[in-house]
């Protein structure tokens, strides 16, 4: 054990070297109290243990597969109080900025994570999109097709053309196909179930 640079206690030099137990200090004694002394620098010197290196979090993956019968994310859905996907978009102004629950199906999910979907609507060219404001919701990747209701707060918004372009290749579209930003319809989810 180092006690000063270039200075090393060792049992075998503490039993035989009074000098050298008095340069540290300490008193003599006999053979017990010089095992102790020894104990207790050998204690006092050892290095830390290394820290434990911090690990981020990562972020929930959705599960690939979704499983049969309802699935509930986030805060509770009221399904007596839903309205059709299709109501909405059709008043659009009427529904801006409140919170609703909304029924529908689900027309695609980010093969990322799941962390956004779209609801269809009878039009093709149409559909609202949905994403949390926690990014805590993250859907099965293969629940396109199923019935859903979200509960949240229901907007229309012109999405830039890059994140256009970013959603249009999370679902495993080609982002050059997305050649302008236009006006959509989103709900920042609080609480998702499949039906």
């Amino acid at each position: 054990m180092k006690l000063a640079p270039g200075l090393i206690l060792s049992p075998a030099a503490m039993q035989g070297n009074p000098t050298l137990i008095r340069s540290t200090g300490l008193r003599t004694g006999g053979w017990v109290e010089e095992r102790m002394i020894y104990l207790l620098l050998l204690a006092c010197a050892s290095p830390p243990p290394p820290a434990a290196t911090p690990v981020a979090p990562s972020a929930p993956v959705a599960p690939a597969t979704a499983p049969s019968g309802p699935l509930s994310f986030g805060a509770p859905v009221d399904l007596a109080a839903a309205i059709p996907v299709d109501q909405v978009v059709a008043s659009p102004d009427q529904y801006a900025g409140k919170e609703l629950t909304v029924t529908g199906t689900v027309r695609e999910v980010c093969q990322k994570k799941g962390c956004w979907h779209t609801i269809a609507t009878a039009s093709a060219d149409t559909s609202v999109r949905v994403k949390d404001k926690e990014y805590e919701i993250f859907l099965p990747k293969d629940c396109a097709g199923r019935k859903i209701a979200v509960k949240g707060t229901f907007s229309v918004e012109t999405i830039p053309l890059e994140e256009a372009r970013h959603y249009a290749q999370d679902a495993g579209k080609d982002p050059n196909s997305i050649t302008e930003a236009k006006p959509s319809f989103e709900m920042e989810a609080a609480g998702i179930t499949l039906l």
